[in-house]
């Protein structure tokens, strides 16, 4: 498939300290929780390719994908069988319509899963519940300091953990140095995926507090505080907030 060939032609990427705590197991699926843009799609790529054999590959994410619905899972069969894999490996999964239920099926037929999704609808403790236990659930993050440290060149030390405070772990914007990049995913945290899930729609509001306690890391909040900073009058709207 062109996914795949697309996919094996991407660089292997920084190898993640997690990476060799991720286990070979096919009774549950191994699916790769976190925020966005923290490298959960490459962390399970280097994944598969650790494990030496072929793989099925698709994602979800994918424009020629937009229609797909329940009734296109015989077709996804069809493909799989195709190849003759046993290792399934799932990018964005959270795009498909009940996926929960063909991921299980597949587990049931003896297939190996490797799952990613979006933070906002793949979230460990919802996992329970939509795979019935079927799952090991692995919270990613972006680069700990420890690995922006070996991702950069730089020693341990104040000089180099001061950068990590200032720069932070996220890959995409470590390459290239691009703030634009780190707005970008602001904001699609705070719009595509607080204000969405949770149904606030007031996002303004959700902004200013946003803003508000990043500019104020450390100290120490109550509802009501934070209801001017907010432009609401009720502090339990900040708490749903």
């Amino acid at each position: 498939m062109a996914q795949k060939q697309a996919l094996e032609k991407q660089e292997q990427g920084f190898a993640r300290h997690v990476l060799p705590k991720l286990p070979d197991v096919k009774s549950h699926a191994l699916v790769a929780c976190g925020i966005r843009r923290c490298g959960k799609s490459t962390l399970l790529r280097q994944f598969v390719r650790k494990l030496g054999r072929d793989f099925f590959y698709l994602n979800f994410y994918d424009i020629r994908l937009a229609e797909f619905t329940h009734a296109d899972y015989a077709l996804l069969d069809t493909a799989i069988a195709e190849t003759g894999t046993r290792l399934l490996f799932f990018d964005e999964i959270q795009s498909a319509q009940r996926w929960e239920l063909y991921a299980r099926q597949k587990l049931e037929e003896g297939f190996q899963l490797v799952l990613t999704g979006a933070n906002a609808s793949l979230l460990s403790r919802e996992l329970g519940t939509r795979l019935t236990g079927r799952h090991i659930a692995k919270d990613i993050y972006p680069f700990s300091y420890l690995e922006f440290c070996e991702f950069s060149g730089q020693q341990t030390g104040a000089a180099s953990l001061g950068s990590y405070l200032e720069k932070g772990g996220f890959p995409e914007y470590l390459k290239s140095g691009n703030a634009d990049i780190l707005t970008q995913l602001q904001s699609d945290i705070l719009y595509r995926d607080i204000a969405v899930r949770y149904g606030i729609r007031d996002a303004t509001s959700l902004r200013r507090l946003f803003v508000y306690l990043v500019s104020n890391m450390g100290q120490l909040f109550s509802p009501r505080k934070l209801t001017d900073v907010a432009g609401v009058k009720s502090p339990t709207t900040v708490l749903e907030t």
